[in-house]
């Protein structure tokens, strides 16, 4: 597929503005796309005059939401630009003249700089403290929560429309005409629906996705529903396809018919992939109910233990989804058996072919340098990377001669820099980010250790295996498909530091050890490869779709 094949959304009024648009740096020009895209779409045949301004480093971007409409995104921000554009967006023109705010990200903005203004109620005052002062006693208490939410998913969620946001559904969805058929020259189309564009397992099987339908011909049309600065924004396998960045602060963001209605009367589309998408799922219904020819795929990664997360809501709007992308067998298990979804609507489908196309041989170690452990992720609760640090410190407390790497970025990044003060952990860690590749990490280490408190199956477990190294984690999600034994340790922080730190003691001492674990972890891998990969998956879904 070709540029020349992407519709064109909006065009320039005048050329006064390229030499503002040149200033940009790549990722705001993409951001500044997304919105004028957004803009467009909503706005048909409309004159759309943008106010831009640059936030600071802290900020998210603020390019859809209702201060976009209101000016408020750009208030005290200078300097300020005027853009203006003219719609070329189907649809019934509304406003001759409409008049907008975006606020872009700062060139120096990252996910680690930027975040929501934190809520200052006193539980999360205590919690904040904790984390900086208290790490293990926090996941003691996260630890009690974490096992009441577990029994909350362990009977059956209520399908739609029970539950939250039935109001809004009800009102919504009325008072829309039928969507008009797409022109047969319009471009076959897949209706993409992200989290975000920034580093991660599933975002990287997302971008794989994308580029598979453009491979098959198809035109991608991706809406992404969380904020952030998107990173991911100028990949390469975003080039050519149709990006919408939301900018919305919370997670659960008002429903956006409008947008979905220009988005069938614009596109083509031959159907719709959510790849953790709370905006899609709630559209489901209406998209179903215009378009009921339409495909719906859905990919499933991680059961979160607050309402089961994206599989919960794949349960909920389970009657308007067609296929259940799964990639672990503990995700079959609980659709299937805990929510009494279909068996044959699920395909499990693991993310080897991301990581594993050739297993390597065992790394070993030369008998005179020290254990080296990883910590390879975002650093997020999720991740517990506050967790590795209790380990590098019961490591020193032990006396091991060991070195230690933590590889990632992401909110928690002031909190792990600040419990490295604390603890005096500096000198032991070596911290790499996004400039780095995975591959070089994992080339340097001997274990990699996977403290999450939640997870689905990593795919760093793939690839550390793929190096030739043994993988330490907890016993969460479906990590026990690859690690078992004693590699795999209890959840709460106090047992998998003590468990851990014992094993790395161990490790170090005995080299037929760590290959062992690592032979025995390198056959798991191999056995789950022989099922139909998640690429195999996509690419034979895209050609069912373009018979």
């Amino acid at each position: 597929m070709d540029a020349s094949s992407v519709p064109p959304l909006y065009t320039p009024v005048s050329d006064t503005d390229d030499e503002f648009v040149a200033q940009l740096a790549d990722g705001q020009r993409a951001q500044l796309h997304a919105a004028l895209t957004y803009h467009a779409l909503l706005n048909p045949g409309s004159v759309i005059t943008v106010v831009v301004a640059i936030g600071d480093p802290s900020q998210v971007p603020a390019l859809t939401d209702h201060t976009s409409l209101s000016g408020a995104a750009v208030v005290d921000l200078h300097p300020q630009h005027e853009i203006r554009v003219r719609s070329t967006a189907l649809g019934t023109q509304g406003a001759d003249a409409v008049r907008r705010a975006v606020r872009l990200g700062h060139s120096q903005a990252s996910p680690a700089t930027t975040r929501p203004p934190a809520q200052q109620s006193l539980p999360r005052r205590v919690y904040r403290a904790l984390e900086q002062r208290g790490p293990v006693i926090l996941d003691t208490v996260r630890e009690f929560i974490m096992r009441r939410r577990e029994r909350e998913i362990a009977s059956q969620l209520p399908p739609f429309p029970q539950g939250q946001h039935d109001v809004d559904v009800s009102t919504a969805f009325n008072g829309w005409a039928r969507v008009p058929a797409p022109a047969p020259a319009t471009p076959a189309a897949v209706l993409f629906g992200l989290h975000w564009l920034q580093t991660g397992g599933a975002e990287r099987w997302a971008i794989e996705s994308i580029q598979i339908a453009k491979d098959a011909g198809f035109l991608p049309v991706i809406v992404t529903d969380q904020n952030s600065v998107h990173p991911w924004l100028t990949r390469p396998e975003l080039q050519d396809c149709v990006v919408i960045t939301l900018s919305f602060d919370d997670h659960e963001h008002p429903i956006d018919v409008a947008l979905t209605h220009a988005l069938l009367e614009n596109f083509n589309f031959s159907g719709v992939v959510l790849h953790h998408s709370y905006f899609l799922y709630q559209m489901l219904p209406w998209i179903k109910q215009h378009r009921p020819d339409l495909s719906v795929v859905d990919s499933l990664h991680i059961v979160e233990y607050l309402g089961g997360g994206y599989p919960g809501l794949a349960v909920r709007f389970d009657e308007f989804i067609d296929v259940h992308h799964v990639i672990s067998p503990q995700l079959v298990e609980w659709l299937a058996d805990v929510q009494n979804v279909e068996r044959d609507k699920l395909t499990l489908a693991p993310l080897t072919a991301l990581t594993v196309d050739q297993i390597g041989g065992f790394a070993p170690r030369a008998s005179e340098a020290p254990i080296t452990i990883a910590f390879v992720g975002r650093l997020s609760r999720q991740k517990r990377p506050d967790v590795f640090l209790g380990l590098v410190n019961e490591l020193r407390k032990r006396k091991l001669r060991f070195r230690a790497i933590l590889h990632g970025d992401g909110e928690m990044r002031e909190i792990v820099d600040g419990l490295l003060d604390r603890f005096d952990l500096a000198d032991l860690i070596e911290q790499r980010f996004e400039d780095t590749p995975v591959a070089d990490t994992l080339a340097e280490s001997d274990v990699l250790v996977v403290t999450s408190i939640n997870e689905g199956l990593t795919l760093t477990t793939f690839e550390a295996v793929a190096a030739g190294i043994p993988v330490i984690s907890t016993d969460v999600g479906s990590q026990r498909t690859i690690v078992q034994g004693e590699a795999l340790l209890p959840r709460p922080a106090r047992r998998f530091i003590g468990g851990a730190a014992a094993l790395i003691e161990r490790l170090a001492e005995n080299e037929e050890l760590r290959e062992r674990l690592w032979a025995r972890q390198r056959a798991e891998v191999t056995d789950f490869s022989a099922l139909p990969s998640a690429h195999h998956f996509m690419k034979e879904l895209f050609a069912s779709w373009q018979a």
